[in-house]
């Protein structure tokens, strides 16, 4: 009896370590998922008010609060996707290109619906894109460049064509303008834009759709229940205009549900946020560079122009004017595009190295320190405009290069005499920024290509037949991987060349409850995956359909996979 006592005892021990261990293993490989819920209202603080929020007399680029208003209430034929790549938006499905590759067929989705109720129709999508090509359009002057010459042809109701005059793989990421209803605006003519009352209801398709008139302190949005791509979590969102951070995380000390963005280059970044908050950062689609004069000596020589590329610490650079929020970028081709390249041989500050390159180039230390060459000093001048992180960025790369020999004596301007001294080729070296570089590489045909050289934005005067070949491979080649190779060419022969020095790319520092969740750049908590770069700080708005102020929780997910 005693024996078969001991062995039920041992049985059930076992069963009891066997469960045990199975719950363990599930508690190790399981976790609780919020599951999201509809419903909550959400504050946006916005540093500044609307001037024009309707898109064809807004650039989203100086109007930064009517941008972040029409990716709420708009949607374009296209959308840039959380990967980076083009994909449709208010399209049925992706458009029919001819091999020419210049003849583009639209086919619109047929279910989406105006906020009045109106079907979307071809006639709309035409409506806006010659409105785009018009003499009176004064809203984002890259969409006007890159429609201005197409021609546009009605298919039917839910089709049209477009037109290239020559083949341009980018164009799709360009069609990412807010298409506006033709019902309540195709009989207005443009002079009368600005006073129409369509400014005050602001019709769209988006996700969110006014839920009042937009006042001088607020805009109102409620959600839009019958959006095409599902309705949104968030019942409202509130555009509180001229609000500071320190309002914002005034707001968030109280657990208010309130989110607060700014680029880094702000010293509105700087703010400390409460405990209760969390802080997000991710790059955006802008850089500050350094560009030489290459028309004029000293700066025609290679070697010297390289010896100064590798004489700068660029997270010194950072530190100082940015207070360490700002990626490192080595060439133009930003990390975050879909097409970037990576694992190329990239230059490494090595401040001996570069002094040794500076003895190579003849450019001996003087009895002053700074060095010469034919009993000709190294000192020239850094232009640059007023802004803070422009200002602390120039005295460091004057400081760094001092500390070489080099003398480097500062500039300051106005931004708009830098674009006027930049465009007239008025400069030794240059420290300025280039905003909203969009999502695909192609914008930097416009920069370095030898077209632009003269009259264009190639302010560093680089004329060379292999970026050439390698800018308009990119431009015309179809296959991703065929562009991808091209922009790696150009990449490669950019930094043998050294036109230039880039410096940095701004964070945006997104600041929010802690409860708020589906950020498609919160890397620690989305669901999904997450955006690498943001194109314009609206973009923060591209998965606003997932975000969520309320949640349940079940278990489920393995752990393991998680990214």
């Amino acid at each position: 009896m005693a024996r078969r006592i001991r062995w039920q005892i041992l049985i059930a021990v076992v069963s009891a370590a066997l469960v045990l261990g199975l719950m363990s293993y599930l508690a190790l490989t399981t976790a609780a998922i919020a599951q999201p819920l509809a419903g909550g209202v959400f504050t946006e603080y916005e540093a500044s008010q609307p001037t024009q929020v309707n898109p064809l007399l807004s650039n989203p680029a100086t109007d930064t609060t009517a941008a972040d208003l029409q990716a709420l209430l708009y949607n374009g034929l296209i959308r840039i996707g959380i990967n980076g790549f083009a994909e449709p938006d208010l399209l049925e499905s992706w458009p029919e290109i001819d091999e020419s590759g210049t003849v583009y067929t639209f086919t619109l989705r047929m279910d989406v619906r105006w906020h009045d109720g109106a079907p979307l129709s071809a006639d709309d999508a035409l409506f806006t894109l010659r409105s785009v090509q018009s003499p009176g359009f004064v809203g984002d002057p890259t969409t006007a460049r890159i429609w201005r010459n197409v021609l546009l042809e009605r298919v039917d109701d839910q089709r049209f064509r477009a037109t290239l005059p020559v083949p341009l793989a980018s164009f799709l990421s360009y069609a990412t303008f807010p298409i506006l209803p033709a019902h309540l605006l195709s009989d207005v003519p443009a002079e009368d834009w600005s006073t129409t009352d369509y400014n005050t209801r602001l019709i769209g398709t988006g996700p969110y759709m006014l839920a009042e008139p937009i006042s001088a302190e607020r805009a109102l949005l409620k959600v839009n229940p019958d959006y095409f791509r599902g309705t949104p979590y968030i019942d409202s969102i509130d555009l509180r205009f001229n609000q500071s951070a320190q309002d914002a995380l005034t707001a968030l000390s109280r657990n208010q549900a309130v989110g607060f963005g700014v680029s880094s280059t702000s010293e509105q970044s700087r703010a400390n946020a409460p405990r209760s908050a969390t802080r997000h950062t991710i790059p955006l689609a802008s850089f500050t560079t350094l560009t030489f004069n290459m028309r004029q000596a000293p700066f025609d020589d290679v070697k010297l122009r390289q010896a100064l590329s590798l004489g700068l610490d660029k997270d010194a650079i950072i530190k100082v004017s940015l207070n360490d929020l700002g990626q490192r970028l080595e060439s133009p081709i930003l990390p975050g595009w879909a097409l970037a390249s990576h694992g190329l041989d990239l230059p490494v500050f090595n401040a001996q190295s570069s002094a040794d390159a500076l003895d190579a180039a003849g450019y001996a230390p003087g009895a002053d320190g700074v060095r010469t060459r034919q009993g000709k000093a190294l000192s020239f001048t850094i232009l640059t405009d007023t802004t803070s992180d422009h200002t602390a960025a120039a005295r460091e790369v004057a400081r760094q290069w001092a500390a070489l020999g080099v003398q480097a004596k500062i500039e300051q301007v106005e931004p708009s005499e830098l674009e006027q001294r930049l465009q007239s080729h008025s400069f030794d070296v240059a420290l300025h920024g280039w905003q909203r570089q969009g999502p695909d590489p192609d914008a930097l045909y416009a920069l370095w290509h030898s077209s632009g050289a003269e009259s264009g934005f190639n302010y560093a005067g680089l004329q060379d037949s292999d970026i050439d070949e390698q800018l308009t491979l990119g431009r015309e080649q179809a296959e991703p991987e065929e562009r991808r190779s091209a922009y790696a060419a150009f990449e490669q022969r950019w930094l043998e060349l050294a036109p230039g020095i880039t410096l940095y790319q701004p964070l945006f520092v997104y600041t929010s409850i802690s409860d708020l969740g589906g950020l498609a750049f919160d890397a620690e908590n989305a669901n999904t995956p997450v955006m690498p770069l943001l194109l314009g700080r609206e973009d923060r708005f591209r998965n606003v359909v997932g975000w969520f102020l309320q949640s349940g929780r079940e278990i489920g997910g393995d752990l393991r996979q998680r990214p």
